[in-house]
């Protein structure tokens, strides 16, 4: 009780504000030393009185006090400065965990430059219900480096529509047991509660009413080239516009509609002609959330269009019987006649057809030692003379290795695959350079793997590395010569409303997302592979 009190007066300590101008702001450059505070705060308090820009975090000196809160004092969640801002002005958002006197787990520990405690944090729109995450990153302190001291995380957030955000998360793991590497088997969710102040809020205006991210200019913006654009979750009957312009909404009537460019609803036989035009030979890497997306190109979109509530379409399609491909294959491709309007099987070693695009499809389980035959097995010699020259390489990974394999395995992996994609589709004068999509793993958060069998080592944190490896890896391999694209559906999920996020994943053991998101994403990437 006693720690909950200390922690409070320093919220007050740091907050204490007098009336102001929506523009003015108070903050402490030096905070009050510990213990008492001034007779008249207020009037100490006004003399520090400044009216400048919001600050980034690097600005905002860190009160030396939270370096020195005692073991067991309870997480909190500070903002240095609260008032108004307008649309695309930064907001800093902390987080302070001071240590506990709880046993600590000394096996586990984080990735280099990661952080020992996972914190999922939103600023949460109160009338839009809009929930843009907070990226939190530790501080360069020294204490952040130690298991046993206070640590302090930080991060710069830019929010673009107008309403009154209210901070809204928890601690999911302390002591890196977010990241169960090697033997470690994961750890039950028993996420811990942060302090954050009832008055805790941000008022984002539009005074000038200029925002370009309002609703009703969205039909002016350029249309998306990239598949990894940030957005917003919107429900349908606030769009200003015939919803037909826009790609269909999730299963509560949500759309997703990117900050700045636009997205156009594509049929999948006009992404057929885009695929002849452009992409005559795909290549498409990828394990049974990459199944579910071919499903819907297969079937140019009717997949779970009838029965979207069935076990198969919200959650498991696993060896749901499928003609229009191999779909349960590990080597499988299909042609698509955009002027008939229908795909059909074909054998992956047979002649290419001369006016149909061909999508050959490989199963792997990630980059895991799982895989049978081993994942580099099928870069066979003469591979592109009997499979052909792809214009474009589409590979989804990062959900099974983070799943079953240590991070150190999975970066040496991800480096050889990158030189397997140099040598078999390797750049030469007649041949255009295959461009590459990498397809980020789906977003995971709100509880943890505990089934006895599998053991999966699934957590948002370590996901979000195994990630970032991936990308990193093709981006400085191959970024120089190549076009590397990220179709990022974990961020997509990730900007759903929490409830949604969590009631998915605890509906779905495997994590896969249902059909109607599953359509939202092949949009993006549509639409990124057409309009560009």
């Amino acid at each position: 009780m006693g720690a909950a009190l200390f922690v409070c007066f320093m919220l007050m300590r740091e907050y204490m504000q007098v009336p102001r101008s929506p523009r003015r702001m108070y903050i402490f450059e030096k905070p009050v030393s510990m213990g008492i505070l001034p007779e008249n705060p207020r009037d100490d308090v006004s003399k520090m009185e400044v009216q400048l820009p919001f600050k980034r975090c690097t600005e905002l000196p860190i009160p030396d006090s939270y370096w020195n809160l005692a073991q067991d004092s309870p997480a909190f969640v500070s903002i240095p400065q609260t008032t108004d801002i307008e649309i695309d002005e930064s907001i800093c958002v902390r987080v302070v965990v001071p240590a506990k006197t709880t046993q600590m787990p000394l096996k586990f520990a984080p990735f280099p430059g990661a952080p020992w405690d996972s914190i999922l944090l939103d600023l949460v729109g109160q009338n839009t219900n809009i929930s843009v995450p907070v990226p939190l990153e530790k501080t360069d302190h020294t204490s952040n480096f130690y298991r046993d001291k206070v640590h302090i995380y930080e991060a710069d957030v830019v929010l673009r529509d107008v309403d009154v955000y209210r901070p809204q998360g928890y601690i999911e793991y302390r002591h890196a047991m977010w990241n169960a590497e090697g033997f470690l088997d994961p750890q039950p969710f028993n996420p811990e509660r942060l302090i954050i102040r009832p008055d805790l809020q941000i008022t984002v205006t539009d005074n000038e009413q200029l925002s370009p991210y309002s609703l009703h200019k969205y039909l002016d913006m350029p249309l998306c080239t990239e598949p990894n654009a940030d957005g917003r979750w919107i429900p349908i009957e606030s769009l200003p516009f015939d919803p037909q312009q826009v790609p269909p909404p999730d299963s509560h009537g949500l759309v997703w509609l990117p900050y700045k460019c636009r997205l156009q609803r594509i049929a999948y036989t006009d992404f057929a002609k885009c695929l002849a035009q452009k992409y005559p030979v795909v290549h498409w890497y990828g394990d049974s959330n990459t199944r579910r997306a071919l499903k819907k190109v297969a079937t140019l979109g009717k997949w779970c269009v009838d029965n979207p509530d069935s076990l198969v379409c919200k959650c498991n399609d696993n060896m749901e019987p499928f003609s229009e491909y191999g779909a349960n294959h590990r080597l499988s491709a299909f042609d698509l006649d955009p002027e008939a309007g229908t795909t059909s099987m074909a054998d992956p070693f047979s002649a290419l057809p001369a006016t149909k695009p061909r999508i050959v499809t490989f199963k792997w389980d990630g980059l895991t030692t799982r895989n049978a035959p081993p994942w580099a097995d099928y870069f066979i010699p003469n591979f592109e003379q009997k499979l052909g020259h792809p214009m474009l390489a589409i590979l989804g990974m990062t959900n099974w290795d983070t799943a079953f394999e240590t991070h150190a395995f999975f970066a040496n992996e991800a480096d050889r695959l990158t030189d397997k994609i140099n040598t078999t589709y390797a750049l030469s004068n007649n041949q255009p350079p295959t461009d590459i999509v990498l397809r980020t793993g789906q977003y995971y958060c709100c509880t943890s793997d505990m089934d006895p069998y599998w053991k999966r080592r699934y957590s948002r944190l370590r996901n979000h590395y195994f990630d970032k490896t991936l990308i990193e890896t093709f981006k400085n391999k191959l970024g120089h010569e190549r076009r590397v694209m990220v179709w990022d559906v974990a961020r997509i999920t990730e900007r759903r409303p929490y409830n949604l996020r969590r009631n998915d994943v605890l509906t779905c053991e495997a994590n896969h997302v249902r059909s109607q998101l599953v359509e939202i994403e092949n949009q993006v990437l549509m639409n990124a592979l057409c309009n560009s």
